[in-house]
């Protein structure tokens, strides 16, 4: 029906097709729908399978968008999303209760992604306890500023990033090369 052939899939890559299987996001895909009066209409998404209550599966699409609703958030958040960094907002859950997030946009598709803070914030205490950070370096990251260290006499930069696994990135080098 969107032109994702089971060919399509297993052509994906061996990690991808991992992701997938546990639910998270698939890398940006081309698409195709037909609409009411027969057009046909092309579009780049990423797709999640998603358990329903009566535990059969479904797909949900994050299609890529032009540009990402900001709307919701002050003049200081915008920038700082637009710069590609994870803040802390205020998001609406399912359930209609606003709680606390880490909110971030998925560059290939404009989408504003969220994670709940204490989601994230165990991730941070778990690599704030295996690289002995301080108080205020965890702070740095949590304001969604990357944090360079020294690790084994290789500099290497640590940061809240919504499209890893973990909600945590490291990279080799210093800020600017990752």
């Amino acid at each position: 029906r969107f032109g994702l052939t089971q060919e399509k899939i297993e052509d994906l890559p061996m990690w991808a097709l991992e992701d997938i299987g546990q639910g998270r996001r698939s890398p940006l895909l081309p698409i195709q729908v037909n609409n009411d009066e027969g057009e046909t209409l092309k579009s780049r998404t990423r797709f999640a399978l998603v358990r329903m209550e009566d535990g059969k599966v479904d797909v949900v699409f994050y299609p890529a968008l032009k540009s990402s609703p900001l709307e919701r958030y002050d003049e200081a958040q915008q920038k700082q999303l637009l710069d590609g960094k994870a803040i802390v907002a205020d998001v609406e859950m399912a359930d209609g209760r606003s709680s606390k997030a880490f909110v971030q946009i998925d560059t290939e598709t404009n989408q504003v992604m969220s994670v709940p803070t204490p989601v994230i914030g165990r991730n941070l205490e778990v690599l704030k306890d295996e690289l002995k950070l301080s108080s205020a370096e965890l702070t740095v990251m949590q304001k969604g500023e990357p944090l360079t260290l020294i690790m084994e006499d290789e500099q290497v930069t640590v940061g809240i990033d919504l499209n890893d696994k973990t909600g945590i990135r490291i990279n080799q080098g210093d800020r600017s090369e990752s």
